[in-house]
């Protein structure tokens, strides 16, 4: 399966990671997408998960499902999670598909930051 076209990476710091996503988001990229998804859940001490999708053009049908388990797992473990620079297509088609709430989606990574602020405070 072809995985050149997708990438992540994590930012790490004080209960909070960043995790970048980059490139195409569909079912030929499934396994890197739960190397990621794995790669999150060995980190320790996460309080704040912000999932970063400004390199992400458009995410195909196969790849809700992903974003769905990510977020379910998230909060599993007690921590907060915010979806950002989601395209507007993607993020109309998973508020309106409960895939996403909207009350975690922010457009860009200060208004994440700030969220985490306003609900500790």
């Amino acid at each position: 399966m072809e995985q050149k076209s997708f990438q992540y990476s994590f930012a790490q710091k004080n209960g909070m990671i960043v995790v970048s996503l980059s490139g195409e988001m569909n079912g030929f990229v499934l396994p890197a997408l739960e190397a990621c998804r794995h790669e999150l859940f060995s980190k320790e001490d996460v309080r704040q998960v912000i999932l970063f999708f400004q390199g992400v053009p458009e995410i195909s049908s196969d790849a809700v499902p992903w974003i769905a388990q990510i977020q379910r797992d998230i909060r599993l473990r007690k921590a907060e999670v915010r979806l950002v620079a989601l395209n507007s297509s993607c993020k109309e088609r998973f508020i309106k598909m409960g895939v996403v709430r909207g009350t975690e989606v922010t457009e860009d990574l200060k208004s994440a930051l700030m969220s985490f602020v306003k609900v500790a405070a």
